[in-house]
């Protein structure tokens, strides 16, 4: 976008959510109490409901890095999951002390101004809140969720609740701090404070050093939440509050079957959590340059690559060196009409968007209407995950489909 610096845009490619990170976060959240929804999230297509619930971690054996005076690192997450029944009300998208930094920032990343956006706390998902686990003997496959630079956990629901539909487990992680705004429980709302850690940045060789130790947080972050995954399939209650856990929860984990998907940043992050940690499957990057990873080293598991248009070895830091070396099942996919938030939710907001003064939003998202994006994104993402945690194939993954016109195979 015009008004975001360089390297902001070499950490989050070449379209993103907004530079003004910390200007958003400073200015109070606004509820537009009995506005419309901003946008509807499709309806997943799965056979089963499904639940979701919050908890908040803390790791007592790191302290957080982007935060003085030292304090342990504090995480939320959100489990969203297959149920046999809906009960329970819907869980909402973002809360709405998350959803007037988020609704400015996408008014910025469009438009070159902040302005509130109404109806985003307003969004629904699918999921019931705190519905029992369905039972699966064995328990089911546990897919991680690492959201883009600046993007809250559940920014791409429509793809988590179809692959929770599907008979995955999906924990989306917020790495506080990186986000534009995170609420805890009680109320207390962390906001950004990497963005203007990255904008001090002038030399080239210090950015990409800055962004590996982002991936590596983030890697650390991923790798504590499987240990209280354990925790929680054991039969803890690893929420630092103690609330209740849907009933159900205790083995409905599949931890032999763990993958990773990530958007921007957070595909990073996949590739770096996956030479870091045994105990992940298989891994999805969406459209992320791969920066902290020894592309070199290569990955003997399973990795699809899902670039939007706009991305090629020649503008994507590690792209073509990590995708060479990737030594096992591996396929490389670009939508070629679609841009960089086209993997966020927010592409199914775009006329709106498109109507405020100054838009330009095919930068951001293509051209694709966000509802086909979803749908196509779905297809994609939900073949692999199946053919590499649940054992069932798909010929999608196996050559160019009429059906989906819109993916090419580069490898």
């Amino acid at each position: 976008m015009r008004h975001l610096s360089l390297t902001r845009r070499r950490l989050l490619g070449a379209a993103a959510i907004s530079a003004g990170l910390i200007l958003c976060t400073a200015l109070p959240a606004t509820a537009s109490r009995g506005a419309r929804p901003a946008f509807r999230l499709p309806a997943p297509t799965g056979p089963h409901p499904i639940g979701s619930v919050p908890l908040h971690l803390v790791d007592p054996s790191r302290t957080d890095p982007w935060m003085a005076p030292a304090r342990p690192r504090e995480l939320m997450i959100q489990l969203w999951y297959p149920i046999a029944h809906a009960a329970g009300p819907p869980v909402p998208w973002l809360t709405p002390a998350e959803a007037g930094p988020v609704g400015r920032d996408l008014a910025e990343t469009v438009s070159g101004v902040q302005r509130d956006l109404p109806g985003l706390a307003e969004v629904r998902t699918h999921a019931h809140a705190g519905a029992p686990v369905a039972t699966r003997r064995g328990g089911w496959p546990v897919v991680l969720f690492s959201p883009g630079f600046g993007a809250e956990r559940n920014s791409s629901a429509a793809l988590v609740e179809e692959l929770a539909s599907r008979g995955h487990v999906v924990v989306t992680v917020d790495h506080t701090h990186d986000p534009l705004a995170v609420e805890f429980p009680g109320g207390r709302v962390e906001p950004n404070t990497i963005t203007a850690l990255v904008a001090q940045i002038q030399d080239p060789a210090q950015f990409d050093a800055f962004a590996a130790k982002m991936v590596a947080v983030r890697s650390a972050d991923l790798r504590f939440v499987l240990d209280r995954l354990a925790v929680l399939d054991s039969g803890g209650n690893p929420d630092a509050q103690r609330r209740r856990l849907p009933a159900g929860t205790c083995g409905s984990l599949q931890l032999s079957r763990i993958g990773v998907l990530g958007h921007s940043l957070g595909g990073a992050t996949v590739a770096q959590v996956m030479h870091d940690d045994r105990r992940i499957r298989a891994g999805l990057n969406l459209d992320g340059a791969l920066y902290g990873v020894d592309a070199a080293a290569g990955l003997d598991r399973p990795f699809l690559l899902f670039a939007a248009g706009d991305t090629d070895r020649g503008n994507t830091p590690g792209w073509g060196a990590f995708a060479d070396h990737l030594r096992g099942w591996h396929r490389e996919l670009r939508m070629p009409a679609a841009r960089h938030l086209s993997f966020h939710d927010s592409v199914l907001m775009v006329p709106a968007l498109a109507a405020l003064p100054g838009a330009q939003v095919t930068d951001a998202y293509g051209t694709i209407d966000g509802p086909r994006v979803a749908a196509v994104a779905r297809a994609y993402v939900g073949a692999f995950f199946d053919l590499h945690l649940r054992g069932i194939g798909s010929t999608l993954l196996d050559a160019p489909s009429a059906r989906y016109p819109e993916i090419g195979f580069v490898a």
